[in-house]
């Protein structure tokens, strides 16, 4: 019996920024026996896709061995895997900023040139880029971005500058993260990467390099993207409080983002409107009547109800009736009788 041709493939893209090659090889080891499939790697300004091909008889075993192979590639890499398929890195951090509600803001014309390169090539950088028109293109916040940089920041400090101009864009432009790359193309200076983003700036240092504008603004993507979904940057990141005068050789270690605590903020504020309506409930309202409309224990079991003659009637003829009453009791009433014998309370 023949066997039947597997002429089913199946492709599958593991995107990654910046990983770590050695545990990118110890896992390609570990799939070099898994027959009928292919890796296949490229890469460019530190971004490098992993292409996964499985051939089989049928699409769904393809599909099946594909899924499991980028599945312990992502393992392998952590972090530094940051999506599947052909979407950029600039369209995943984009998604992660749409998802938090956050917009990005360039500081110059030049940061922002960068930055649009990547952002034009997907549909969602619109949504969280303004490519300059509120922000590096108009005067007036070009001049508040300069004039704030310039307060927190001492001259001839490359990297204070450009953490101080990263922060202010932040501000100036309304956004919840700023950048500022500098020194791209400028012979005989170093590259800086500046990502400002709550109260910190997240910052890199490159050398010089034909592609060192390509490579700063994926890596201002990257470290984004890692903020906004809430991951630790990179180990080659360095974070100082923003518009602080820092040391490149000292920095500080950001404060664990928490997602989880806005929810446990709202759980709270919940239970003490619950509580304070419990309260308000218990003191106001009873659910068995107030202590007047109770009738005392030691009321007696029959009642006497008796009518009297008005002053005027004092001299007339009374008798008095004893009927029964439900439970032995009995009530007596005071009147006039008349000729037929019959009883008139209030009568003369």
């Amino acid at each position: 019996m023949v066997d039947m041709e597997k002429n089913v493939e199946k492709q599958l893209i593991v995107r990654t920024f910046e990983p770590d090659m050695g545990a990118l090889k110890a896992a390609a080891r570990q799939l070099r026996g898994v027959s009928d499939l292919g890796l296949n790697l490229y890469g460019q300004a530190g971004e490098v896709l992993v292409v996964i091909t499985a051939r089989s008889h049928a699409a769904a075993a393809a599909t099946e061995l594909t899924e499991r192979v980028a599945q312990q590639l992502e393992t392998a890499l952590g972090e530094a895997a940051y999506g599947r398929g052909k979407g950029s890195l600039a369209y995943f951090t984009a998604g992660e900023l749409i998802e938090n509600e956050a917009l990005i803001a360039a500081s110059d014309s030049k940061t922002g040139a960068l930055l649009a390169e990547e952002f034009s090539r997907t549909k969602r950088g619109s949504q969280v880029f303004d490519f300059g028109d509120s922000s590096y293109s108009d005067s007036r916040v070009m001049s508040k971005i300069k004039e704030t940089a310039a307060k927190h920041c001492q001259p001839g400090n490359e990297a204070q500058m450009a953490a101080a101009r990263a922060a202010a864009a932040g501000k100036c432009a309304r956004a919840e993260v700023g950048v500022c790359i500098t020194g791209v193309g400028l012979e005989g200076r170093q590259v800086y990467v500046a990502v400002a983003c709550k109260g910190y700036v997240y910052m890199r240092r490159l050398p010089q390099s034909p592609d060192a504008g390509k490579k700063a603004a994926l890596i201002a993507l990257d470290i984004t993207r890692r903020l906004m979904a809430g991951l630790p940057v990179s180990e080659a990141t360095r974070a100082f409080k923003a518009n602080s005068n820092f040391t490149w050789d000292a920095p500080v270690q950001p404060k664990a983002r928490n997602r989880a605590l806005a929810p446990i903020i709202v759980l709270a504020v919940l239970l003490v409107a619950l509580a304070v309506a419990c309260w308000y409930f218990l003191t106001h309202f009873s659910l068995f009547g107030s202590d007047s409309d109770t009738v005392p224990a030691s009321a007696p079991a029959s009642i006497s109800e008796s009518f009297s003659l008005p002053a005027s009637a004092a001299g007339s003829t009374s008798a008095g009736s004893s009927t029964p009453s439900a439970g032995g009791a009995s009530q007596s009433i005071g009147g006039t009788v008349d000729e037929q014998g019959n009883v008139h309370p209030f009568g003369s």
